[in-house]
């Protein structure tokens, strides 16, 4: 429900920072979240008439994440418009009857009508820009939403579980009921090579083996810098490394009341700056820089001995505790931990050396 009027002044004023050195030009994705996006769809239509009235706005993309409740309403815009729609869906009634309508009752029968009726109308859109994201609860698991997501709409969905940042400690045993971890629920399958085969790089298997061959090999170049400097230096870092995206580097979210922060799965409480009725009101660059360091700098000493400094996974943004003087990291792992951890991998490349090539002719990193 943001105001259009003040969306637009945050609109103009990324416009205004997309002119790049020596003539490139970069897409500029406009995401839309909720809530659920197509409960206020006169808004995203306004926003959208405004971008393609505007002269020379060019490489602009649109996503959204929706429940599909209301797709039957609106998929023949998605399709002019050339949205990339992400469809969140649990899996068969079961796995998604957490997904209730306004009415208490599983959304399960309306989402499934719809999905089916975008695919059966409009084939090649569906084809070519729909996906699937699955949260994994205790009513569903990695193999059943897999196949009745592949079996009825021939896609491979994304599976994660539920996020653990911000629960509230009162409700936190009401949360362990409903958590289930994607790697265990996978393990548990029946077929898991069959997954692995199928699902490829969204199997947690093979997911685990890309990342190694990511991070370890040598033979991925994030920035011409690692053309210069030796890749194969083993000298321990000297700061954190953490996997924390710089703020502003990929991109901004803004919330409904006019909060900018770096992205939206982070609390509220890190607010980089807000959006007023007539400017967009950032901090001061210094202060979100020396905020930024300050949460980095607390995981210093544990980034020197730890034994994935090279492909850290963590956001400092998303542990719950940052804001305090000592932090603990929850993913610090030691030279035992990782070298069980690697030998699990090699374990399985020497059982399907086949994946290995198949890695390599297949998966784009950028």
């Amino acid at each position: 429900m943001l105001s259009f009027d003040m969306s637009l002044i945050l609109l103009d004023y990324i416009l205004q920072l997309r002119d790049y050195p020596l003539g490139v030009s970069y897409p500029l994705v406009i995401g839309f979240y909720g809530g659920e996006p197509m409960l206020n769809m006169p808004f995203i239509q306004q926003m959208i008439d405004y971008i393609e009235k505007k002269p020379d706005v060019k490489y602009i993309k649109y996503n959204m994440t929706t429940n599909a409740i209301l797709l039957d309403k609106y998929m023949d815009y998605f399709v002019e418009k050339q949205f990339n729609l992400s469809i969140s869906f649990d899996g068969d009634k079961v796995g998604q009857s957490y997904r209730v309508d306004h009415s208490g009752n599983n959304s399960f029968d309306r989402v499934f009508r719809n999905v089916k009726l975008l695919q059966k109308k409009h084939l090649d859109f569906f084809q070519t820009k729909v996906s699937f994201h699955a949260v994994l609860h205790n009513r569903n698991s990695v193999e059943s939403v897999f196949r009745f997501i592949n079996e009825n709409f021939g896609k491979i969905p994304t599976i994660a579980s539920l996020s653990r940042s911000g629960i509230n400690p009162e409700n936190f045993s009401e949360f362990e009921k409903i958590f289930q971890d994607v790697s265990k629920s996978y393990s548990q399958s029946s077929n898991c090579e069959f997954l692995d085969a199928e699902m490829f790089l969204r199997s947690p298997r093979i997911a685990a083996l890309s990342s190694y061959i990511h991070n370890q090999t040598g033979n991925v170049f994030d920035t011409y810098n690692d053309l210069i400097f030796d890749a194969s230096n083993e000298n321990r870092p000297t700061t954190a490394t953490t996997g924390t995206c710089i703020p502003f580097s990929k991109k901004l979210f803004v919330t409904v009341n006019g909060k900018l922060l770096p992205c939206e799965r982070i609390d509220h409480k890190f607010v980089l700056g807000q959006l007023l009725d007539d400017r967009v009101e950032l901090f001061d660059f210094n202060t979100i820089a020396e905020n930024h360091n300050l949460y980095i700098s607390k995981f210093t000493e544990q980034c020197k001995i730890c034994a994935l400094h090279k492909s850290c996974p963590i956001c400092v943004y998303q542990v719950d505790d940052i804001c305090e003087e000592k932090v603990q990291c929850p993913k610090f792992c030691t030279k035992e931990q990782k070298e069980q951890n690697d030998n699990e991998i090699f374990d399985y490349l020497r059982e399907y050396p086949h994946y290995y090539r198949r890695i390599l002719e297949e998966v784009y990193l950028k």
